[in-house]
């Protein structure tokens, strides 16, 4: 009786340390301060430029929390020129004649788009473009995501096998080629909530942007999602969690600061979206 006691006792030991940790595996919390931006001209956030922000021979990863308060934004850009296909760029380097990479959002309403996959709603892409603009290459998924919650998004650029990488809250979406651009680093400024402060802006709110000077793999991006691990590699960080002012500060890299012009600072707790994974894709 003692040595079976024994060998159930150590059994549960042994079971008990193989259990993973709660804290390994919770959702991560949402951002608790934020910079809230309501889709107009005069709203978003402008960094001075640095090569940081440019893709260089290493690559480069992008990762920031984006919570869309609506998808119905009305300043917005038409992809190819197609009225009934309105999106915005929320997060981007790149301006007329000197275009390097954006996040972009579609309005809900972009569900007669043409081509192969019209239905173009809610969807979030990562673009790499040749400098002089008007082709560019880039990965994308498209989910049921509900406005005014939080969706922890990474695009990653990696030279070495030239494709372009975009994640949803840790988890892989799409990689794409973007063999026929040739990439090159540019003197456009770092904006939020817009790319060129011109044409299209979000609607919603920001927070914890990191850059990398490297290509990050999936399991960096799933441990930065999932526990806060944060890779080795960062260049910047701007946190967005100032909670008063109109600057925002790189607590890493020591960049210029950025201008806060119009964004209001947000203390309300949104939850982090759950929505099933629908579909992902890409492409020049």
């Amino acid at each position: 009786m003692r040595k079976n006691a024994w060998f159930n006792a150590g059994t549960l030991l042994i079971t008990w340390l193989c259990q993973p940790s709660v804290s390994a595996f919770a959702e991560p919390l949402p951002p608790q301060v934020a910079l809230q931006f309501d889709g107009s001209s005069s709203n978003y956030v402008d960094v001075p430029t640095s090569p940081d922000f440019s893709v260089n021979n290493s690559g480069l990863t992008v990762a920031v929390w984006v919570r869309p308060d609506t998808f119905e934004f009305t300043k917005t850009e038409p992809a190819g020129g197609d009225p009934q296909c309105q999106y915005v760029h929320w997060l981007g380097k790149g301006e007329s004649g000197r275009q390097e990479w954006t996040f972009r959002m579609y309005r809900d309403d972009a569900t007669a788009c043409g081509g192969s996959q019209p239905d173009r709603s809610k969807r979030i892409s990562f673009y790499v473009f040749a400098p002089q603009g008007g082709r560019g290459c880039g990965s994308y998924f498209q989910d049921d995501i509900q406005p005014a919650t939080w969706i922890h998004v990474v695009g990653v650029v990696d030279p070495s096998t030239l494709t372009v990488a975009i994640y949803k809250n840790g988890a892989f979406r799409h990689r794409d080629s973007y063999a026929t651009l040739e990439l090159a680093p540019g003197e456009a400024n770092l904006r939020m909530a817009t790319r060129d402060a011109i044409n299209s802006f979000l609607r919603g709110a920001l927070a914890q942007v990191r850059i990398w000077n490297l290509a990050l793999n999936d399991d960096q991006i799933r441990d930065l999602y999932q526990i806060g691990s944060v890779p080795d590699g960062l260049v910047a960080q701007y946190s967005l969690d100032e909670g008063s002012g109109s600057t925002v500060v790189d607590s890493v890299g020591g960049h210029e600061p950025g201008t806060v012009v119009g964004g209001a600072w947000d203390f309300n707790l949104y939850p982090v979206d759950t929505s099933p994974v629908g579909r992902s894709g890409g492409g020049c």
